[in-house]
């Protein structure tokens, strides 16, 4: 594509259009044409930072190659540490130049609400840009990619697809990118389709980890079975040292993985493929070294794990290792802590913790569970002193004892009493299941939402909007086949989109909120938790939450900062800074399923991966 310069105005204007641009689409490119045809293309410069993250795969340099495939000067794209401030760009600009921020009318709006952006003006008015930066609202390019509306979003979904053969793929970047560079092809699509299998992974292996063999773990409050009277159960319980919650073990903060033994061999798993077929697939330990590869102290973990596991197991009998692995059969869970990688919580030591097997058929299905076997590996190789490995000490769970609570009356009292005055909201009984709350909860909510927007709905489109809101049933899509009232299905989706997140968090904060406090008061109370020393990881944890709210403040973003307060106000509820412990939690299990109990981590863990990944 050739760029023209047009038209250039008479005062100097120099333009910038900032952005993740994570990748470049054509819809950016023409917003980008749109800036040069007004201001000229010596005047109008691409910002955008080096950040990379889930959402962010390309850094700078990759953007950098790709945004030039459209023809722009390679000297118009600039790095910064920041697009919409862009002082990389402007610190280096003469006196008596204003400068323009070209975006999307969504950004252009939250962007003027501050004191240095106005909204453009004619050349003539426009100040220096010392005093004053201005906002140039891009008319909307859409742009389609794959039936959807092209976004950096869509770009990743679609070409990170490994459904999509090659002669359809190519089809589609250059549809996406305007030409067929081989190189820039091969760059994107690689690194997407990377990206995507990643994706798949990581949510294939929190079922498989995470959830043992009946799913992913929950809170109490994510289970739409329990009754207020299991809840109330469960409070009881675990403040009394556990009478009707069985065991109690420490969840830990490390990396998780999978490991049998197969044919001779220790080999891991990572995703549902590689348990498939008794392991047929698996990685071995050459294998899990080649995934991790170039990942600097990751790459140290499990390599080392792998080795350590290894060379312990092979100190087993035949017979044992059967009883364990069953030849590929059986999979252990277990979690890496590893100083260098350490997450939120400092363990102080190096470990390899197994949790128990999972018995899979054929197909990678689920089909068995033994909690014990984790205590039993770990008593294996302990008996033939292979537990101190050259990195790691090999162990089992971390079991719990609950002591009782010193105000087991009132603590009780406290938190059933939160329970009762949620249930006589709506006048719910204690065999009421939980969900029956939300339900309610909706339906106020959506009744309340009608009336302002002055529609009005009937009973099967209230029932259709509970199920997806509350059950998360979209059997019902929304579309005029469904709802054939223009208005209606123009509300519906808004909602959906714009207000179901904040309205979905308002509904679960009760019980969120109830279960952190708990969770807070029983593990203050625990003394045998894994931490190598425990006043000096709570002290380390503190350091670091303090450090990071601070720079949170100081950095004046305003959506972080709002994210900020709700997870301070979060901690807070949970006992804030007098009820840190350096564990992630506990796990536990109630009337066959496995629930977590995770007290003040969860706010923490927000808070400093805000700072960390956002």
């Amino acid at each position: 594509m050739r760029l023209q310069e047009v038209g250039k105005p008479k005062k100097r204007v120099v333009a910038i259009y900032p952005g993740r641009l994570q990748p470049m689409g054509s819809h950016h490119f023409a917003a980008y044409q749109h800036l040069v045809d007004k201001f000229g293309v010596a005047n109008v410069y691409i910002a955008t930072s080096n950040f990379t993250g889930p959402k962010s795969p390309f850094t700078f340099a990759e953007k950098k190659k790709i945004i030039r495939g459209y023809g722009v000067p390679s000297n118009k794209i600039v790095k910064v540490k920041d697009p919409y401030k862009s002082v990389e760009i402007t610190s280096k600009l003469p006196k008596n130049t204003a400068v323009v921020f070209g975006v999307g009318s969504k950004d252009g709006s939250r962007l003027v609400a501050g004191k240095y952006f106005d909204k453009y003006k004619p050349v003539e008015k426009l100040d220096d840009y010392k005093e004053h930066g201005y906002i140039y609202i891009i008319p909307h390019v859409a742009l389609k990619v794959n039936g959807k509306e092209m976004s950096g979003t869509s770009i990743r979904q679609a070409l990170g697809d490994k459904s999509i053969k090659a002669p359809e793929k190519r089809k589609l970047f250059k549809g996406i990118f305007g030409h067929s560079d081989k190189n820039i092809y091969k760059l994107v699509v690689d690194k997407l389709t990377r990206l995507s299998e990643e994706k798949v992974e990581k949510r294939e292996a929190q079922l498989l980890l995470m959830g043992g063999a009946y799913g992913h773990m929950q809170h109490p409050f994510d289970d739409s079975n329990l009754t207020f009277n299991d809840f109330k159960a469960m409070v009881t319980s675990l403040l009394k040292g556990g009478v009707s919650v069985e065991g109690v073990t420490e969840k830990l903060d490390g990396q998780n993985l999978m490991v049998s033994w197969k044919n001779g061999q220790l080999v891991a798993a990572r995703n549902k493929n590689q348990i498939k077929n008794f392991g047929e697939n698996a990685l071995t330990t050459a294998g899990v070294k080649k995934m991790f590869a170039g990942r600097g102290e990751l790459t140290k973990a499990f390599s080392a794990t792998m080795e350590d596991l290894e060379n312990a197991l092979q100190g087993l009998t035949d017979k044992q290792r059967g009883h364990i692995f069953d030849n590929g059969h059986k999979w252990m869970n277990l979690e890496i802590i590893y100083v260098p990688t350490q997450n939120v919580i400092p363990y102080g030591k190096d470990m390899i913790v197994f949790h128990g097997n999972l018995e899979y058929d054929k197909e990678g299905n689920p089909i068995g569970q033994d909690k014990e076997s984790g205590t039993k590996l770990a008593g294996m190789i302990k008996q033939i002193n292979q537990n101190a490995q050259n990195t790691f000490e090999i162990r089992g769970p971390v079991a719990l004892t609950l002591p009782v609570s010193k105000e087991f009356k009132e603590d009780q009292q406290y938190f059933i009493k939160k329970l009762y005055a949620l249930q006589k909201k709506y006048g719910l009984s204690n065999s009421d299941k939980v969900t029956r709350y939300h339900e309610m909860w909706w339906l106020n909510k959506i009744n309340a939402e009608a009336r302002k927007a002055k529609i009005k709905l009937d009973k099967p489109t209230k029932i259709a909007l509970i199920n997806r809101w509350v059950f998360g049933n979209k059997s019902k899509s929304l579309n005029s086949k469904n709802f054939e009232n223009e208005k209606v299905l123009s509300w519906a989706k808004k909602m959906d989109k714009v207000n179901f997140k904040n309205f979905a968090q308002q509904n679960i904060a009760p019980f969120e909120d109830l279960f952190l406090e708990l969770g807070a008061k029983v593990l203050t109370n625990v003394e045998n938790l894994i931490s190598a020393s425990p006043e000096d990881s709570v002290r380390s944890i503190k350091k670091d939450l303090k450090t990071t709210i601070n720079s949170l403040r100081q950095g004046g973003d305003i959506n972080k900062i709002t994210q900020l307060k709700r997870h301070l106000t979060r901690l807070q509820k949970a006992g804030g800074f007098k009820r840190i412990v350096p564990s992630e939690g506990l796990v536990f299990n109630y009337k066959g399923k496995t629930y977590k109990l995770t007290g003040t981590f969860a706010p923490i863990n927000q808070i400093l991966g805000t700072l960390k990944y956002a």
